[in-house]
């Protein structure tokens, strides 16, 4: 009788794994569904275009990435260009302030550019890339219901994607990283999506640290499969 009853529970409990995996493969399913990712796949560069509001002032930008993994920004702070680049390995910067020449960007600086560079969602090939990912469970996030997945990486950082229920599209995401021993957190807001050829796209982004509005992109334009050249990364 003991092992009927512990064979049951077993199929039980296995049958919960079964489902909330089931769960998760659904929900990025629908998510990549409506984000457009099918196409954005196939794209080979995006260029943006915006201005970035901090500390009361209106900054200038362009962004442009190129797969795979390459990535120029450039933002204009009172007719002063800041340029940060990265070509696939070395990363770069131009800090008019201090020097007109490049700099060369190693350690943090470097890591981050290079994750800023990556066109693709960490969502997409989790597996393949060595993730760990859960589904946590429903949450509630302005009034709306969300799905809050976590995925956490080999090197300790950890992202939680909050996922609308309705729409699929992420709406918040929490990221924590270790820099120089400490573990820092920031959180982004993502809003007014808009399809670009099939492709959706927000056009707000807000960053907070501390539950506080440190910067707010809008982004104005945005291209895909424009041609850039390869001397757009390279160090000058």
């Amino acid at each position: 009788m003991y092992k009927c009853v512990y064979f049951i529970l077993t199929l039980i409990f296995l049958s919960i794994q079964h489902a909330e995996t089931q769960s998760l493969d659904q929900i990025l399913k629908r998510h990549f569904e409506a984000s457009g990712q099918e196409r954005f796949s196939k794209v080979t560069t995006v260029r943006s275009a915006g201005k970035a509001l901090q500390m009361g002032m209106e900054l200038p930008f362009i962004q442009i990435q190129k797969r795979p993994d390459k990535m120029y920004l450039e933002i204009d702070i009172q007719g002063m260009k800041i340029i940060q680049a990265y070509d696939g390995e070395t990363g770069w910067a131009v800090e008019p302030w201090m020097t007109p020449d490049p700099r060369e960007l190693t350690g943090p600086e470097l890591r981050n550019l290079g994750q800023m560079a990556s066109i693709d969602s960490d969502l997409v090939d989790w597996k393949e890339k060595g993730y760990m990912l859960e589904l946590m469970g429903k949450e509630s996030f302005e009034g709306r219901e969300i799905f809050r997945l976590e995925l956490s990486k080999s090197d300790g950082e950890s992202y939680q994607f909050y996922i609308d229920s309705e729409s699929y599209l992420v709406k918040r995401m929490v990221t924590r990283t270790n820099y120089e021993g400490n573990v820092v957190e920031g959180e982004t807001i993502l809003s007014d999506y808009r399809n670009i050829d099939g492709i959706r796209v927000p056009f707000k982004i807000e960053s907070r640290y501390g539950g506080q509005t440190m910067m707010t992109n809008l982004i104005e334009k945005v291209e895909f499969d424009v041609v850039i050249e390869e001397e757009v990364f390279s160090r000058p």
